[in-house]
């Protein structure tokens, strides 16, 4: 016969290394973003010291359960279009214009952050989730941003924050209004 204690320890080892499986799936992703990123900065080392914090910082999140996979889903997705647009800025040397660059920077901001305000606005997220949210997408969005300089990142920060906060704020009093 089994003893009791052993197949509780079994029980909960299996349980954790598949907390931790469902929360690694998301290097499969991040990974491959975190090169290509890594390879086209002027800045490799800084670019992929901050790819192993985000994949830190994600797993860690999925890890912790429910509420933190829905954090990094919707931190990733919201984080992706301000990345993409500072990859291609970059790229198109628009950093010599940095007049232009925070311009964009911050319309790309207010767009993203706007969208990730309504996703944790419908869904009433709370602020550790809302938080989350944010520090994942900023975060994704320092990998392409690392190399247009501080002005543009901090105003498609800003951006993104003031835009995220107030569209969330909007759809819980407007569905508070509503109820």
């Amino acid at each position: 016969m089994v003893d009791q204690e052993q197949l509780r320890k079994r029980a909960i080892r299996a349980y954790e290394f598949g907390r931790l499986r469902m929360s690694s799936r998301i290097l499969l992703f991040l990974l491959p973003l975190s090169v290509i990123c890594t390879l086209l900065s002027t800045t490799p080392t800084a670019c992929a010291y901050l790819a192993l914090s985000i994949g830190g910082f994600a797993v860690t999140l999925r890890w912790l359960g429910g509420r933190g996979v829905q954090a990094v889903d919707i931190g990733l997705k919201s984080g992706m279009l301000p990345l993409l647009v500072a990859v291609a800025l970059m790229q198109l040397g628009c950093s010599s214009n940095p007049a232009l660059c925070t311009a964009v920077c911050t319309l790309v901001g207010t767009v993203a952050g706007a969208w990730m305000g309504y996703q944790l606005g419908q869904r009433r997220a709370g602020v550790l989730v809302w938080v989350s949210s944010v520090s994942v997408a900023l975060a994704v969005t320092a990998l392409g941003s690392l190399d247009l300089g501080l002005v543009a990142s901090a105003a498609l920060s800003v951006a993104y924050i003031a835009s995220g906060a107030i569209v969330a704020a909007l759809i819980r009093f407007r569905s508070t209004a509503t109820a």
